[in-house]
């Protein structure tokens, strides 16, 4: 029976790439391969997500003693169609084997155990001795707290280990002499990002303006122009006559006073006197 996938090498990204296991990629390589031109067309595309997490080789199954050596060292083989003397492909998915390995992709996958473990293994470097930007990489998935203590204090009944445990996190103790540099670690809960759609009112120019966030990459911003588009002719070609003309023939207002008659007013009261 056809193994059923949820996604295609279309719908692969760096970050996705990570939930899939040999098994899954296998068939998604032979469907994709399918559709040849397409998958010829975009192949390099596909490999370059792929091989950020799996290596890949093809071979001869009858090549018995290749496909041992390929199984010893952590391969999976996986028959496939035929194709220039080739009809298996060997998919290993790539290990995080240090703390130099993570990334922000790849950090989302992880446990804090693992984390801690990658840690406990960089030649006791400890938290702190860590590059700040491996620090950011594993903050943006985890909560991290680190503390140096004597070991009375920090291994004491109902201290601060006993209390981190009870809020969920993981431990992992680094003994510095006397001392332990205690780190703690503990996932962040997953955000999903919110699709937004919202409408402004801009009421100096008396338009509407429409945002919709479609998606991360689209976002479009419409103006509504409804007014203007219910205008007859004769009311546009009043916005487009001459202004000064008709300024000409406006009245005088009397109680409106400008600087030249204030002029003749003192020039008037002069006299009087």
């Amino acid at each position: 029976m056809k193994q059923k996938t949820k996604l295609s090498l279309d719908d692969l990204n760096k970050g996705n790439v990570w939930t899939v296991n040999p098994s899954e990629l296998s068939q998604m390589i032979i469907d994709a391969k399918k559709r040849r031109d397409e998958f010829a067309e975009n192949e390099k595309h596909y490999m370059n997500i792929v091989k950020t997490v799996f290596d890949i080789q093809y071979l001869k199954r009858e090549e018995t003693d290749k496909v041992s050596q390929l199984e010893n060292t952590g391969y999976e083989i996986f028959s496939t169609p035929d194709e220039n003397g080739n009809n298996a492909i060997a998919i290993r998915k790539r290990p995080i084997k240090k703390v130099t390995d993570l990334t922000l992709e790849n950090i989302q996958h992880l446990e804090p155990w693992e984390v801690l473990d990658l840690i406990s293994h960089n030649m006791g470097t400890g938290w702190k001795g860590l590059p700040l930007a491996i620090q950011d990489i594993i903050e943006s998935a985890f909560f991290v707290d680190c503390t140096v203590m004597p070991i009375k204090t920090m291994r004491k009944e109902g201290g601060i280990i006993d209390r981190r445990k009870e809020d969920g996190y993981d431990v992992l103790e680094i003994e510095r002499g006397a001392w332990i540099e205690g780190i703690f670690m503990k996932m962040k809960p997953k955000v999903e990002k919110v699709h937004i759609d919202y409408s402004i009112d801009d009421e100096s120019d008396g338009r509407k303006k429409r945002r919709k966030q479609v998606s991360d990459d689209d976002f479009e911003e419409e103006l509504d122009l409804e007014d203007d588009e219910d205008m007859d002719d004769e009311e546009l070609k009043k916005l487009d006559g001459n202004e000064e003309d008709e300024i000409e023939d406006e009245e005088p207002d009397e109680n409106n006073i400008e600087f030249e008659d204030i002029d003749v007013i003192d020039d008037i009261s002069d006299e009087e006197e």
